[in-house]
């Protein structure tokens, strides 16, 4: 396998991951909301293409770990969900922030780590870097514990807040494959 086919399917796996980490799609089932297009499986895609793309981008590989993590408790959640209807870690508080920068962290590193593959193979990726930062402030606003639905003020903002999180989450995806666009199938 070619170096150009190994990283085009190590990026369309990241692009799809990525979906799947975005998108939430949920399904009532007994009275239980599952989300149909589970975070889990993001997770193992990205897992895998981490493994793919370990000789061309060494860093990468440090985030496995993280990635494992963040997979194994979204299935834990998943399938608590589906059994009874509340996720596991949400009755955790401190061990629910500690996730949910553990995410942050995993999002912004791998972001960081495809737009240096970009750069080395003479793709831009200022616009990459710029949506990476602005998701990573986006997600720590929304994680202070301030008085969101209290204040009407509070309220705006959050939801505004939701909407361009949502948005540069969908310029994030187009980046990706694009990126992945960058790098032709070479014929065998």
């Amino acid at each position: 396998m070619t170096d150009n086919i190994r990283i085009r399917q190590a990026l369309t796996k990241i692009a799809w991951g990525y979906v799947l980490l975005c998108l939430d799609f949920n399904l009532g089932i007994n009275d239980h909301m599952l989300d149909v297009l589970p975070n889990w499986a993001g997770y193992l895609l990205i897992f895998s293409a981490i493994a793919l793309l370990g000789s061309e981008l060494r860093d990468l590989l440090l985030l496995k770990p993280f990635c494992t993590l963040l997979g194994v408790v979204a299935a834990v959640d998943w399938l608590a969900v589906l059994l009874t209807g509340q996720e596991l870690t949400g009755r955790f508080f401190l061990l629910q922030i500690l996730l949910s920068c553990v995410g942050i962290y995993f999002r912004f590193q791998l972001l960081t780590d495809l737009a240096q593959l970009a750069e080395d193979h003479e793709v831009r990726a200022d616009s990459m870097r710029f949506c990476r930062n602005a998701e990573a402030v986006i997600q720590v606003i929304l994680m202070l514990p301030l008085p969101w639905e209290d204040n009407a003020s509070l309220t705006v903002l959050y939801g505004g807040l939701l909407v361009i999180g949502f948005l540069i989450c969908l310029f994030i995806l187009y980046q990706l494959f694009v990126l992945r666009n960058g790098f032709p199938e070479e014929a065998a």
